[in-house]
């Protein structure tokens, strides 16, 4: 898997989709998971390797740039550990700037939770925070998406029709309310 980017032309039709440089798109990695800061100057992805069907590595990476002339990838440091980690989200909490993500880290609820990291500067982020079990399940919680105060997610461990069913939760301040 890698990231495309596309334009319209002059008549708002879409060209032919291009993969971006090696930059970003690694050889031998799968590279997705797309989200943007909201100024659109940082882009963060996922660089995966698989061994046959099983992950073996997971990390998550960022790229500053904009109008789709990015930089090189930068890992995300404090993000990623001895465990694999996934889905990056840009948001915010406590005023600060934060990334959400998932990762099956030792501790959690189940299999893969949901965290964040607190933004401290140049790619550096503090220690992940497990979101809790008011969001987090000892099933797998994937795929955050943070949106003015709401968490957007998918889990196969809250009750639902089955599978990754989407959910959200709401931040009041001080806890996430019960996932609907």
């Amino acid at each position: 898997a890698q990231i495309y980017r596309v334009t319209a032309d002059e008549d708002g039709d879409w060209e032919e989709p291009e993969p971006l440089d090696v930059k970003i798109n690694r050889p031998g990695y799968h590279t997705g998971s797309v989200a943007f800061s909201d100024d659109g100057r940082r882009m963060y992805f996922t660089r995966a390797r698989l061994q046959g069907n099983t992950l073996r590595e997971s990390k998550i990476y960022y790229a500053e740039g904009s109008d789709g002339n990015w930089g090189a990838a930068q890992e995300c440091i404090g993000v990623n550990g001895e465990w694999l980690a996934n889905h990056p989200a840009p948001g915010a909490l406590f005023g600060r700037e934060v990334l959400f993500f998932s990762a099956k880290i030792e501790g959690g609820y189940g299999g893969y939770d949901l965290y964040y990291a607190t933004y401290k500067s140049d790619g550096v982020y503090g220690e992940p925070v497990n979101l809790g079990p008011t969001v987090n399940t000892p099933g797998d919680e994937i795929t955050p998406h943070y949106f003015d105060g709401t968490l957007y997610f998918s889990s196969n461990g809250l009750p639902g029709f089955g599978g990754f069913d989407v959910f959200f939760s709401s931040w009041d301040g001080a806890r996430w309310t019960a996932p609907t």
